[in-house]
């Protein structure tokens, strides 16, 4: 590859190259790059990166040429020792055979299934509070959408249980820290953050082993679980798929979820005009009853704020692809094996396609916008998007309409909201919530 056909490098540090500030905020640091252009060479502590932040291109990489690029050695790297056999760490022919095995339980007829018993757990959990109880926001949102994962998608009762799935989450994130001081190291060097993961991987490796001991296989359309253990039964899977991809959605399935409801309430609470027009839309719509399915279509007000929640804080706040031949991306070459970043926190705040793109604004989801449809992908697109979007939107919008419905939180942060720099985009700060009555 010549040096005059190779993309803009921006300004690094010496052996560091730009590690040193994704490290310490890659958010900004994302942005500051993406200004040099559409795609840019980056150098990180033995290895390279292009990031690209122009939509068409990335449209490119994730459907149009999605064959000749495949999943990043950083994700699967990510989830090495606790999803090695699951379809978030798979490829070719092998990642096609799970993906196939598990849209059975993803299919819209069944997802939208679970809306009731969504609503219901989620009033019971709500119905717990108290006027004037101080909450751990983010630590509610993972309690609540973990029991709603287990009491719909998965069929399994996960109560007693939440502290063995938060650990193993809680551990995965810890590793993946770009911070960390023990990053670059081998997983055989046996660091404090190293042995916290392999003993949380292992009590939840036992879980869910106990979970698949007590299931039965059920037929496509009933829970994971299930169909997980008949498509193991009909030869198409071996008992660590099934294991390993149980524990994928036993932490993404929640995680995810709790980020995004966390965030939801923690602009409500700062626009309080917008949360008031959501208190009336759910009034006329569902009149004092639990949301179900059926009433997603109607929830117009909550789905806008699910959208721009989700526009302003993707979870996943950057999608990884690896080139498997040469490739010429927005007029560069680049080679084979090449490391593609393709940062979902830039494109959906460049101000090319979005106004005020900083601004927590859910009206404009009801506006004309004309812009490029890969502006947006908070479930990432092509082949590979998560698997569980449709339950994570019908998820989101029932849960963030039966809380609504049933309470008014007054939510503060500690100074200004920052990010785990990690696996998800989690919050820093201690984000917290007093109940109010409604």
């Amino acid at each position: 590859m010549g040096s005059a056909n190779r993309p803009p490098t921006p300004d690094g540090v010496p052996l560091m190259g730009h590690g040193w500030a994704f490290a310490r905020d890659p958010w900004t640091a994302m942005r500051e790059w993406a200004e040099r252009g559409a795609v840019v060479e980056l150098s990180f502590p033995g290895r390279s990166m292009y990031m690209v932040t122009d939509p068409q291109l990335v449209e490119r990489v994730l459907v149009a040429d999605q064959d000749r690029f495949t999943l990043s050695r950083a994700q699967r790297q990510t989830f090495a020792g606790i999803e090695d056999h699951a379809v978030t760490a798979s490829t070719g022919e092998r990642w096609k055979r799970l993906r196939r095995a598990l849209q059975p339980a993803f299919e819209w007829d069944g997802v939208r299934s679970y809306g009731d018993r969504m609503a219901e757990r989620t009033a019971a959990h709500v119905d717990d509070w108290d006027p004037g109880d101080r909450l751990d926001l983010w630590a509610e949102m993972r309690r609540l959408t973990l029991h709603v994962l287990g009491d719909t998608l998965l069929g399994v009762d996960v109560e007693g249980e939440e502290a063995v799935i938060h650990e193993a989450a809680d551990a995965l994130v810890a590793k993946t820290d770009f911070r960390r001081p023990g990053q670059l190291l081998p997983d055989w060097v046996p660091t404090p953050t190293q042995r916290r993961f392999e003993r949380a991987v292992g009590a939840l490796d036992e879980y869910i082993e106990g979970v698949i001991a007590d299931s039965s296989p059920e037929p496509a359309g009933d829970s994971v679980v299930g169909v997980l253990l008949a498509a193991r039964e009909r030869g198409d899977l071996s008992p660590a798929e099934v294991r390993d991809n149980l524990t994928a959605l036993f932490l993404a399935g929640h995680d995810s979820s709790a980020v995004t409801l966390t965030y939801a309430w923690y602009e409500l609470g700062r626009h309080p005009e917008v949360r008031e027009r959501l208190v009336a839309e759910v009034d006329g719509v569902f009149d004092g009853e639990l949301p179900g399915a059926d009433d997603f279509d109607d929830l117009d007000g909550v789905r806008t704020v699910v959208d721009e929640t989700l526009r302003l804080y993707p979870p996943a706040f950057a999608t990884s692809r690896e080139a498997t031949d040469p490739v010429t991306i927005g007029g560069y070459d680049l080679p084979a094996g090449a490391q593609l970043m393709l940062p979902q926190w830039v494109l959906h705040r460049d101000e090319r396609y979005w106004e005020d793109p900083d601004t927590f604004d859910p009206a404009r989801w009801e506006r004309d916008a004309d812009r490029p449809e890969y502006a947006y992908f908070p479930f990432s697109g092509g082949p590979r998007h998560c698997i569980g979007m449709r339950f994570a939107r019908l998820e989101l919008v029932i849960a963030l309409a039966t809380m609504v419905d049933r309470v008014d939180l007054d939510v503060s942060v500690d100074g200004p909201l920052t990010f785990t720099p990690s696996l998800s985009l989690r919050p820093e700060n201690d984000v917290r919530a007093t109940v109010r009555t409604t």
